[in-house]
Formats: C-alpha cells, sequence, structure tokens
C-alpha cells in the first residue's frame, strides 16, 4: 500500500526532508535537517535532498512501494504548473531547475512543486485557522511578507503563478523597503522591516534627547528587531507600545487592500502576528474599519496561525497532499486508492511509458479539477487521433468499468417524467462524465470548410461550445497539426485548460498546451499504440475518482 508521503521544505538557510503518514490529518514521522550551504551551489544540494530521501526511509525500513508521492515547498518565483524552480533570490545558481521531474526520474514516484507561501495556505486552510472556510487569505508575516489565496475553496496561483504576492502592494508613496519597493506592505509589516524601523526610531528618539529604554540597556540601532521590540512593548515600554501601534495600523491598511480585493471570510496572520497579536490587533481593527468597505467586513475573521512551529514542515506534505486531491482532514490511508490502482497499473503494464509519470498525474488533475467545478471536456484530433477523439468520449460520458447508477433524486425526476413514455429508464441510464468531440458534426463542419477556412473548423466549435472552467484536449502524435493547434489557441483566449496528447517532440502542442503527454515514440501508429492506454487510464482514474464501485 502507497501510504507514506515525502516532503522538501527547501529554503535559502535550511532544508528539510519529512516522511509522512496521512489518516484524518498529517503525522509527521521522521525529519532530516541540513544546511542549505547556497555557496556550493544546486547540484550539492540535490544530492544532500537525495540523499536525505534515501536515508528516512532506510532508517524506516521503507521501499519505494510504500511511497505515494513527493511534495516540494519553495521560495518564488516558480513555476508549479511545469514544476519548474525559476530563479529564487535567497538560492543562487537555482535557475530553471525541474526538481518535479528529477525527482520523479530518479524514484519513480510523483513529485509537485509549490511556492513555500501557497503551501503554507493550504496548511493553514485544512488543518488550521482557516478550516472550514471557502475564501482565505494566508499571510506569513515572517521575514518577508508572503500570502497564499484561496478562493472558491481553490488555490490561487494566477497566471504566471505569482499570486499572492501580496508584500508588494504600495501603501505609501515612500516608506520602508519590501519587495524592493519604497513604503510596500513588506517593508512596513514583515519582520525585517520592523527591524529596520525600529532601528531608524531609536536613532530619531536619541537625536531628539529622548534615549529609549533598550538603548539605556546597551542595545544600540542595528541590534533593534521585531522580536526584541516586543519583549520591551509587553513588558509596558511606551515607547515600543506606539511603535507597534503604527505597525497594526499600517497591518490593517494592508488588509484593507486585500478585503477590498478579495473579500476573504477569512484572514490568517501567521509568525509576528501569532506573537504580538495583543499588540497589533486594535490599531489594525481600527484601520480596518477605515480603509475597507463596511459590507465585505461582515462576518470577517482576522485569526492567528494554529498550526505553529511544525507548519513549514506540514507544508511541503501539503503540496503533495493537495495535487492529488486528497482532503488531510478526511482521507484515511485508502483515499483515492481506486484513481492511484489504474495510474499504477499503466506503468506496471507498459514501462517504456514510465517517463510519462508526472505529465499522466498533471493531466489527471487538470481534468479532475475542471470536472470538480462544474466544467466539461473537449476533444479533438485528425485521422486515427479523431476516432481516439470520440473513444474518450464513450469512456467519459456511460460506465466504464463502473455501472455508474442515476442518484436517486435523478432516478426520481426521470421516473416521473419518462414513466408513461418508457418504463424503467431510470434503471438503465448511466451518469456521464460531461465530453464532447469536436469530430462528428458534419454539417457544421463542411459548412465551416466552405464558407470560411478547412482549418478552423475545430476552433469554431470551440468558440461555440467552450465555457471558461473547461478542458480541451487536442490530439495529434506529431503535436503539430495547424487545425488541433488552431482549436487550443482559442481554447486558451477563452479561459479554458489545454491538453496536449502527442508523441515525438511534442511539437507545437507541447509548446501551447499547459499539460501534454508525449508518448515516447515518433512514427504515428507506435504514438496511436501508446495513447490507448493512456487516455483509458485517464478516463478510468476519473471514473473511480466521481462514482462509486
Amino acid at each position: 500500500m502507497k501510504d507514506r508521503f515525502i516532503g522538501l521544505d527547501i529554503g535559502g538557510t535550511k532544508c528539510a526532508v519529512l516522511l509522512a503518514s496521512v489518516d484524518h490529518g498529517i503525522t509527521l514521522l521522521d525529519k532530516i535537517r541540513f544546511d542549505t550551504q547556497t555557496q556550493l551551489g544546486f547540484d550539492s544540494a540535490y544530492e544532500r535532498l537525495c540523499r536525505s530521501v534515501e536515508t528516512i526511509l532506510e532508517r524506516n525500513s521503507l521501499g519505494w512501494d510504500r511511497v505515494r508521492a513527493i511534495g516540494i515547498s519553495c521560495g518564488g518565483p516558480l513555476d508549479s504548473r511545469r514544476g519548474v524552480i525559476l530563479c529564487p533570490p535567497n538560492l543562487p545558481g537555482w535557475e530553471n531547475v525541474p526538481l518535479p521531474a528529477m525527482l520523479e526520474e530518479r524514484y519513480g514516484v510523483p513529485a509537485f512543486l509549490q511556492n513555500d507561501a501557497n503551501a503554507c495556505a493550504l496548511v493553514e486552510w485544512k488543518l488550521g485557522a482557516g478550516r472550514g472556510a471557502q475564501d482565505m487569505i494566508f499571510l506569513t508575516m515572517g521575514t518577508g511578507m508572503g500570502g497564499g489565496v484561496i478562493a472558491n475553496g481553490q488555490l490561487l496561483c494566477g497566471h504566471t503563478d505569482m499570486g499572492g504576492e501580496v508584500g508588494h502592494l504600495r501603501l505609501t508613496p515612500d516608506g520602508p523597503v519590501g519587495f524592493g519597493k519604497a513604503g510596500s506592505f513588506e517593508g512596513y509589516t514583515s519582520g525585517g522591516g520592523i527591524g529596520r524601523q525600529a532601528a531608524e526610531l531609536t536613532r530619531q528618539l536619541v537625536q531628539a534627547g529622548r534615549t529609549p529604554s533598550w538603548v539605556r540597556d546597551g542595545y544600540a540601532p542595528e541590534d533593534m528587531s521585531a522580536k526584541r521590540m516586543a519583549e520591551y512593548a509587553k513588558a509596558g515600554d511606551a515607547d515600543a507600545r506606539a511603535f507597534f501601534e503604527t505597525i497594526g495600523r499600517r497591518l490593517g491598511e494592508g488588509l484593507a487592500l486585500l478585503v477590498d480585493a478579495f473579500n476573504p471570510e477569512r484572514i490568517v496572520i501567521g509568525s509576528i502576528f501569532v506573537r504580538c497579536e495583543a499588540l497589533l490587533r486594535p490599531a489594525m481593527e481600527e484601520a480596518l474599519r477605515r480603509e475597507a468597505i463596511p459590507y465585505s467586513l461582515q462576518g470577517l475573521n482576522v485569526a492567528p496561525a494554529q498550526t505553529g512551529e511544525q507548519l513549514g514542515d506540514l507544508a511541503s506534505i501539503m503540496v503533495a497532499l493537495y495535487a492529488l486531491g486528497i482532503d488531510p482532514t478526511q482521507a484515511g490511508p485508502e483515499h483515492d486508492e481506486r484513481v492511484l490502482a489504474h495510474y499504477n497499473r499503466l506503468f506496471e503494464r507498459y514501462p517504456a511509458l514510465d517517463v510519462c509519470r508526472g505529465d499522466v498525474m498533471e493531466a489527471y488533475i487538470l481534468l479532475r479539477d475542471s470536472l470538480l467545478n462544474g466544467g466539461k471536456v473537449l476533444v479533438v484530433g485528425n485521422g486515427g487521433s479523431c476516432a481516439d477523439s470520440e473513444h474518450i468520449v464513450g469512456e467519459l460520458m456511460k460506465g466504464f468499468y463502473l455501472q455508474r447508477p442515476l442518484s436517486k433524486e435523478r432516478k426520481a425526476a426521470v421516473q416521473s417524467a419518462c414513466a408513461q413514455v418508457f418504463p424503467g429508464m431510470e434503471d438503465r441510464l448511466q451518469q456521464g462524465l460531461p465530453a464532447i468531440a469536436l469530430t462528428g458534426h458534419a454539417a457544421l463542419s463542411t459548412a465551416v470548410q466552405n464558407d470560411v477556412d478547412p482549418l478552423l473548423a475545430p476552433a469554431e466549435q470551440v468558440l461555440g461550445y467552450a465555457r471558461k472552467g473547461d478542458v480541451l484536449i487536442g490530439i495529434s502524435t506529431s503535436g503539430n497539426a495547424r487545425n488541433v493547434a488552431a482549436a487550443v489557441c482559442v481554447a486558451k483566449a477563452l479561459g479554458l485548460a489545454t491538453l496536449g496528447l502527442t508523441g515525438g517532440d511534442g511539437g507545437r502542442l507541447k509548446a501551447l498546451c499547459d499539460a501534454a503527454i508525449v508518448a515516447p515514440a515518433r512514427t504515428p501508429a507506435d504514438v496511436q499504440e501508446y495513447h490507448l492506454p493512456l487516455y483509458h487510464t485517464l478516463c478510468a482514474m476519473l471514473e473511480a475518482r466521481f462514482f462509486e464501485a
């Protein structure tokens, strides 16, 4: 049974490798930490990460047959969809690193990557102060001011995976520098920003002839940090308390911008807010009442993070759980075993497809998320790929491995409406996953071919059928079919997710699509032979996810 998860928490100072199980929560079973030593570059850190992973499995007497997935939490910028660490400023030399793919190739299990602030947001949403919320914002309020946004029960990553970078918001035309911007939310409210403001306040008080108590205690301006200033404020020092009122006011002003933009029901704040809530909250709430839309404040709860020192450790595990659709508050060790059974069977039967592991899981997640949110699947291809398009729709729209009987409510409705015409119809019909092949509409296709352009027939159908949130699957053995590429381009313009099923080097489809599965073959017949088990597996995984056995 694959009932263990590996987490990699990668930071500029420290890295941690975690082993965890999931059973109505996340249980951390083992941990190895080491200094990142960024001066040694990526290759050194990668080998130490892998050695630590292997050490953890060995000392827990586990093989890879027990590991379901690897989650990676890392500072940005990164591209979580492609699984690439781009160029984090605290990790020099880590440029365009496809770490999940490297781990998948090395260990043969799926690996997933997420921005560390987003990963922490997922933890607090599922296991901490955000439990039960559908719209939540998490703020790190640590060394920096990072953020993660949960909107309508989904992590909001943004077009270029930079969603939630709230520290860059400007609060004043000038002021403390944070996130490379003067007067920014991070400059005013992060640990680094608070420390710099404390140093400046110290210099101003001394110059004004009002030597603060901490200077009398022997601390120079550069010695003042958020933590030290909080100690004086909690001890009743008037200057320190006034200082934290100012920070609280700036915090409230930043929160007001987020409330107006996102209308969350909950804002969860970590680190400094957890330790200094009593010092910050009065001024924060006053600023919120003054600055935010009053109606948006109704029912808003601003709360300190609850997962404490385990937050960073849990975050990397949560990356894998979220990618696999596992809710740790509900999941026992058997969760999604039916889905994974189809996934694992594919690679057991077709070892050559092992290079597609990560891409198959990414494709499943893309399709699953669309269907969960009321979307549908559109499929297009030519020749043999046209037949595959129809085949996919056939597996999705009726029972494949399962019978899929109608729900009680739908059965009753069909029986009531149809009993006179076709008695018992409700017991024969099966539930479907909505899908349309853009291949069999002869009148429409020939009209477009005659009146517009033969290559634009699928694109015209996308325009008519598609709604934002749908998925378009484009099938081309070379990846270069122009009519399929045109349909993908229109789909992207309309806000659809796009999935390519290709071969060879992936062609233009691999570059155009949000996700692509590239069969390891070059001749059309060989590519199509691999496409069949690939899409059969995706259809079976989706059926197992949405229907009871």
